[in-house]
């Protein structure tokens, strides 16, 4: 499962006392995801909390309990499957306060796997039975923001765990600043041990980020969703290359050729994605007078999006990764004094695209009455397949690849947004209903709803069919999916993980 910096939000166990619902839909999401630490627009699994309730997680399924029975929608039979608590009361407070996701899945090894708000532990679980499959016990850092993420290297998926903390002093070394990345492969023995341990270089006052796709892991420091220096590290082998800025040659840019300097955003098992814009040449105020400016991004040595764009778009943004497709999204042109937005002005296509060979597999074209940023990797949290690889979402935007169709569920003047959380294989989805504030983060499109510490959200869940194209607004207690799989639902809210079986 596959991607942004979020907080999680509180929701109800049973009949336990309501918990604040602070960044309600963070941390119920559980993918490869794109992170920018210093902006609340990531998704993670967890939010703001005095302690580390997740430290500790016990299987009720383990103790013969039956599982916590949270508020979910119709279809999911709470009264089997299992989850890491066997009461309904949970505390009321959030973890993850870092941003980064707490809960990750490795949908191929089918295992859910949670990582202490610490960074003291990381530990898998069986999707099917709740079985603690395996520990990981890393070495002690203090003050550590923490993350997991699983990516798959030659078939085989890897969980990372990330952390920024600080070293351990003693009697002659001092504490120290440190970043590191420990890669665990996901079938790893009941103790397991990490197969590559990595410290990363610090930045002087300046905090990393991590951009990550199922089939890439990137660390640098973010700007936009790009990355003017950064880290690419390889699942499976460990080996780590520095990526930089860089002039590259564009075809198709201002009516011919250029040469633009090409900025890292994220990595995939096709290469790293870079992105440029065009500033000369061209129509840059957006006047009408001469060429319009080309902005775009390339897909390591595999394609440049000017040559797979639709006809008249020179602006093109890619969204997020999944599997092998990439979402983009384009326009006709943009003034290159703002960011590209998603709006009620004119028409966004989005697109599905072969990561490896650019070809467009399915596109739709959306308006909004939010203006909603379109930023490099800002969609990675929100997007999803199908386990059987039928149905893709993607921010606000749904697909069905056999049939090469999309459906916009973007918001109206009568009608609010949906940014999609997961979708299952027959092509009943679940997201949040998009609710926005002043924030830049709020505006961002594809990222789910985030409550900076100290406020109150109150996301509310819906369900769709994408075959019909109906949406219809949950209970405003029921949990949304963060992941489907083929036969269950995975849930989080609080410090408690649950998985039931779909009826």
């Amino acid at each position: 499962m596959s991607n942004r910096p979020a907080t999680l939000p509180l929701g109800r166990t049973g009949t336990a006392r309501p918990a604040a619902r602070h960044g309600r839909a963070a941390r119920r999401i559980a993918a490869p995801l794109l992170i920018a630490a210093a902006l609340a627009t990531v998704s993670a699994c967890g939010g703001p909390g005095a302690a580390h309730p997740s430290s500790s997680p016990s299987r009720a399924q383990g103790t013969g309990a039956p599982p916590v029975r949270l508020p979910v929608p119709d279809g999911f039979d709470t009264s089997r499957g299992w989850s890491t608590k066997a009461s309904p009361e949970t505390p009321d407070v959030q973890a993850g306060a870092s941003g980064f996701p707490l809960v990750a899945i490795a949908p191929r090894s089918s295992l859910v796997v949670q990582a202490a708000e610490d960074g003291s532990r990381v530990q898998a679980y069986d999707l099917a039975t709740g079985k603690v499959a395996w520990t990981f016990t890393p070495t002690t850092l203090s003050d550590a923001r923490t993350g997991v993420f699983v990516t798959t290297a030659d078939g085989r998926e890897q969980v990372l765990l990330a952390r920024q903390g600080k070293t351990s002093g003693d009697g002659l070394n001092q504490s120290a600043p440190t970043t590191t990345v420990d890669i665990i492969p996901a079938g790893s023995p009941a103790k397991a041990t990490a197969a590559h341990h990595l410290d990363l270089p610090v930045p002087a006052d300046q905090a990393l980020s991590f951009a990550t796709t199922d089939s890439g892991f990137l660390v640098g420091t973010a700007d936009h969703g790009t990355y003017s220096q950064a880290t690419v590290v390889d699942p499976a082998t460990g080996t780590k290359r520095s990526v930089t800025a860089k002039d590259m040659t564009v075809p198709g840019c201002g009516g011919s050729t250029c040469t633009l300097s090409a900025t890292p955003a994220f990595a995939t098992s096709a290469g790293v994605v870079s992105t440029f814009q065009q500033t000369t040449g061209c129509d840059q105020w957006d006047n009408g007078n001469g060429q319009p400016c080309t902005t775009g991004f390339k897909v390591g040595d595999a394609w440049t999006s000017t040559t797979t764009a639709p006809s008249g778009m020179h602006t093109g943004i890619p969204l997020a990764v999944t599997g092998k497709h990439l979402i983009a999204a384009w326009h006709a042109s943009d003034s290159q004094t703002d960011q590209p937005a998603l709006s009620a002005d004119s028409k966004t296509t989005f697109t599905v695209q072969d990561l490896d060979t650019g070809k467009t597999i399915a596109s739709v074209s959306c308006t909004s009455a939010d203006q909603l940023t379109l930023q490099p990797g800002s969609a990675q949290s929100s997007t999803r397949t199908s386990a059987n690889g039928r149905y893709l979402v993607s921010g606000q935007t749904a697909f069905d690849l056999n049939a090469r169709t999309g459906r916009c569920y973007t918001s109206s003047a009568s009608s609010k947004g949906i940014d999609f959380t997961a979708v299952g294989d027959d092509g009943t989805a679940y997201g949040l209903i998009h609710t926005g504030d002043s924030t830049d983060a709020s505006s961002l499109y594809g990222r789910l709803p985030i409550a900076p510490d100290g406020t109150d959200s109150t996301e509310q869940g819906a369900r769709v069919d994408l075959a019909s194209g109906s949406a219809k607004a949950l209970s405003e207690a029921a949990e949304v999916p963060i992941y489907l799989a083929a036969s269950d639902g995975v849930f989080r809210t609080g410090d408690v993980l649950a998985v039931y079986p779909r009826r």
